[in-house]
């Protein structure tokens, strides 16, 4: 049997042909060239970036040292100084002393003993026992451990203290009124006053149990060991 095919299909196939031909002929873009292009850009890209990086990191490097240098300088600029001031200090201080030392021995040269009456020095014998009564004046805690050290660990008069001043060398709460009038007991006031800015004078009177003065002295830059001499029954200067 045979298949009858009508002319205008005919045509139709061949002035479709060209246009197959065509397509047929047609070639695709080159893929693999154009991805290549890019990894090779992105690559340099990459390169110029981390390059960039790494001088800013070295930049901040540089800064950061050069930071501490000057931080190290400036520390041992400081300590310099210090060092300066501190010698200066001592300077000043070694003077100040040294010029304090002059005066205080210039002042301490002018020692004077102004005793105006002295029952005491050949009678000692007949006493044995000082009350430290009163002390006033300046700095009266110094006077009343002065005082201790020196009749508290003698070889003369029993030393008696009932003053508040120095509790710690109070040898008596409270005496007996009785023992104060006891015959052989003798009361001690002592007042001491400054001259000056290195000079001190100290007034020392002595009472027996009768309320009579047995001893008065004016000392003028004297130790406390000088001016209690008599009452240890040795000579005051």
């Amino acid at each position: 049997m045979t298949r009858y095919i009508s002319p205008f299909v005919l045509l139709a196939a061949v002035s479709l042909s060209p246009n197959l031909s065509a397509q047929s002929n047609f070639s695709p873009p080159n893929a693999p060239e154009v991805c290549a292009s890019c990894e090779h850009e992105c690559e340099q890209n990459n390169r110029f970036a981390s390059k960039q990086e790494r001088l800013r990191i070295a930049a901040e490097t540089r800064m950061l040292e050069n930071r501490a240098r000057r931080d190290r300088a400036a520390a041992r600029l400081l300590q310099s100084q210090r060092a300066v001031a501190q010698e200066e200090k001592r300077r000043i201080q070694a003077d100040r002393r040294a010029i304090l030392s002059e005066a205080k021995q210039r002042e301490w040269a002018h020692r004077r003993a102004n005793v105006t009456l002295n029952n005491l020095t050949g009678n000692l014998q007949r006493h044995h026992t000082l009350v430290l009564q009163n002390v006033t004046g300046i700095d009266p805690k110094h006077t009343v451990a002065q005082v201790h050290q020196i009749l508290a660990n003698g070889q003369g008069l029993d030393f008696v203290n009932p003053l508040k001043i120095k509790r710690k060398y109070r040898t008596h709460k409270k005496l007996d009124p009785n023992f104060i009038r006891t015959r052989g007991v003798l009361h001690a006031s002592i007042h001491r006053e400054t001259l000056n800015e290195y000079g001190r004078f100290v007034r020392l009177v002595i009472k027996d149990h009768t309320g009579s003065i047995v001893y008065d002295a004016r000392y003028e830059n004297m130790h406390f060991g000088e001016m209690l001499a008599p009452l240890e029954g040795m000579p005051s200067l």
